[in-house]
């Protein structure tokens, strides 16, 4: 059986590959049913999302012994809460843009606010100038904090500079070795060199 789904898995990645190079009605006609079938597959894999979460907090709120037991409570009963008012008023009318306007975004901003808290102090810890290399990082990092602030306008041009230069290249340096992952991974999973599909 493993057999079939690593053929099922090269067939499929092979299908969407070549109709993104090619275009042939037959593969654009299989590669818009597969990429359907994907977004089918998707929304059931958000079902059982669901349902774990939904099954992990009622067992928590049920047992009644374990620390969180009242996040439990205020997770589910939010959640029936937005299912149950999407599901009479509709995603896109006045009771759901309210609750994400007002619910939502709020709660989003707080958490972001926290975050930067914890940025911060992990910022701390991880730029201790122990050698050259954390020493160039907590000035590059210093520039750019100070550059930000009106009070330190000479730093202007230097903040600018770290941003586009070095910063710059760094970013594309990771983007380029994210990219060459994910091609050898692709072709690892195409080829059936890797089969977590079989497993």
């Amino acid at each position: 059986m493993k057999w079939l789904a690593t053929a099922i898995a090269i067939g499929v990645g092979l299908i969407i590959l070549l109709d993104y190079f090619f275009t042939l009605p037959l593969l654009d006609a299989l590669g818009v049913a597969f990429k359907e079938w994907t977004i089918i597959l998707t929304a059931f894999a958000m079902l059982v999302g669901l349902g774990n979460l939904v099954i992990v907090h009622a067992l928590r709120i049920v047992r009644r012994n374990e620390s969180g037991t009242g996040y439990s409570v205020i997770v589910l009963a939010t959640s029936a809460l937005v299912f149950v008012v999407g599901l009479i008023f509709g995603i896109a009318n006045g009771p759901m843009v309210w609750l994400f306007d007002n619910v939502y975004l709020p709660l989003h901003g707080a958490f972001f606010a926290l975050a930067a808290f914890f940025l911060a102090t992990a910022a701390y810890r991880a730029l201790r100038a122990r050698n050259i290399e954390t020493t160039l990082m907590l000035l590059a990092a210093l520039v750019v904090f100070l550059g930000q602030t009106p009070l330190v306008s000479g730093l202007a041009g230097a903040k600018e500079w770290i941003l586009s230069v070095p910063s710059e290249a760094g970013v594309r340096g990771i983007l380029l070795g994210v990219a060459l992952g994910t091609i050898a991974t692709g072709l690892r999973l195409i080829l059936g060199m890797d089969r977590p599909y079989s497993e």
